[in-house]
């Protein structure tokens, strides 16, 4: 498709005089880098914003793989079509039904489009949030009409929710799904399980397209398509790059071989979840993505930082490290000889640690709130030290990176558990988008 008809047109030797402005001059731009495939909607390709041919169909073609009524290509990444599609399902009813541990782009969408947010509840568990609280999310839908619940599933740590149990419970309610960590679940029957009218993937997470290469996945037909698309070219730059969607191509052209290296990835990932370990442990089970590794150092006489820093002197790099866990994200592409370098450092690393009772324990709840996001973002701020906190409102988000999870946001408000919870997470040297000093709050 893209790639063909681009080769072609290399092979054609058009002289430039429209953008980009590089020319495809390689005699003194760097000739590692592919400025001769990089165009922009020169006559005769397509415009990602109104496809109309090879767009069209690599849409299509992605449409037939994901088994979906339609697909709309992002080379924004998720965060485009997780902004457009909250707009489309929020214009006539500003409220919205969020689970707490949303990507950062969520919260974005509750403030550009002035939504009225309610969270749900998560479920802790080595410091982990592992799933949502399915009472909560019931009692909630009782009390109030949403526009649509927001969930994620696969997490970052590639926990899942059982999405066929949500929509027993949210009945008529749309599920915006953020899918950005499960590309790759189509080669397994685990994308059988998801049950959602709108999602949002990210193909250079786990598949081979260039970052940040994603798409919209539509599965209900009332959803209007064409009002999802307007929004996406409202987010999205009006030059897409050419060079992701070829990427994108490739990877169209190449999706039947992946179900073959899934089949590898996962002999030698039960390899690796197979070996015996005394200290360290992985975190998995049965309703988790098992291509997201996860290695608990909890109770053991290191933290997250000595774990990552030791495989990364071993020179393997790891995703994300947390307190008492780091996680490794696995994918098609990895080889055998990667998992015997991951599996014998861990073996070694594993015989040379003992026990340590580790006292701090990661908890987590939603605080009180007293006026929404947007009102308080707009109020007058001030910085106030941590101690002098209590039942004042905040003026920001405060994010614990690793999990993720916001631990309050504007409008809500300060009570002794959160800042003990907060001053705790610092000793552990979690980082924390927190202003020297103390917390921003409402004056």
């Amino acid at each position: 498709m893209l790639i063909d008809k681009l080769d072609q047109y290399i092979e054609d030797n058009y002289y430039s005089f429209a953008m980009p402005g590089h020319k495809r001059n390689k005699n003194i731009l760097n000739k590692a880098l592919p400025y001769d495939r990089d165009i922009t909607e020169i006559r005769g390709f397509d415009n990602l914003n109104d496809p109309k041919t090879i767009f069209k169909d690599m849409e299509d073609k992605l449409k037939e793989i994901y088994k979906s009524f339609d697909f709309i290509i992002s080379t924004n990444g998720s965060t485009c079509g997780i902004l457009s599609s909250i707009r489309t399902l929020t214009r006539k009813n500003k409220n919205i039904l969020v689970q707490r541990n949303s990507h950062k782009s969520v919260y974005n969408a509750i403030e550009i489009f002035n939504l009225d947010a309610d969270f749900i509840d998560l479920l802790i568990d080595c410091d982990i949030a592992y799933d949502i609280d399915y009472d909560d999310l019931e009692n909630k839908l009782k009390n109030k009409d949403y526009s649509a619940i927001v969930l994620t599933s696969p997490s970052y740590e590639g926990f899942m929710l059982n999405l066929k149990r949500i929509r027993k419970i949210s009945k008529n309610t749309k599920i915006i799904l953020d899918m950005a960590h499960g590309s790759h679940l189509i080669l397994d029957k685990l994308y059988d399980e998801l049950d959602f009218d709108i999602a949002i993937t990210s193909f250079h997470k786990n598949l081979s397209a260039l970052t940040p290469a994603g798409g919209v996945i539509i599965n209900n037909k009332s959803i209007d398509k064409k009002e999802v698309r307007r929004n996406m070219a409202i987010f999205q730059t009006s030059s897409p790059s050419y060079i992701i969607c070829q990427s994108i191509d490739d990877m169209i052209d190449n999706f039947q071989k992946f179900y073959m290296l899934y089949n590898s990835l996962n002999e030698n990932l039960d390899d690796l979840y197979n070996i015996k370990l005394s200290n360290l442990k992985f975190i998995n089970n049965k309703n988790k993505d098992k291509s997201k590794i996860l290695i608990s150092c909890k109770n053991t006489n290191i933290n997250g930082n000595d774990f990552s820093n030791f495989l990364y002197k071993k020179k393997i790099e790891v995703e994300m490290v947390s307190y008492s866990y780091v996680l490794l994200l696995s994918s098609i592409f990895n080889q055998k000889k990667d998992f015997n370098k991951l599996k014998q450092t861990i073996i070694n690393m594993d015989k040379n640690l003992s026990y340590k009772k580790d006292s701090f324990d990661f908890s987590y709840k939603i605080p009180k709130r007293a006026l929404s996001i947007n009102d308080a973002l707009r109020r007058k701020k001030k910085i106030v030290d941590f101690n002098n906190a209590d039942k004042k409102i905040s003026g920001s988000f405060i994010y614990a990176y690793p999990p993720g999870i916001p631990l309050i946001v504007p409008g809500e408000i300060f009570d002794i558990d959160i800042i003990s919870n907060i001053k705790n997470l610092l000793e552990q040297s979690v980082q924390l988008n927190i202003e020297k000093g103390g917390f921003i709050i409402l004056d």
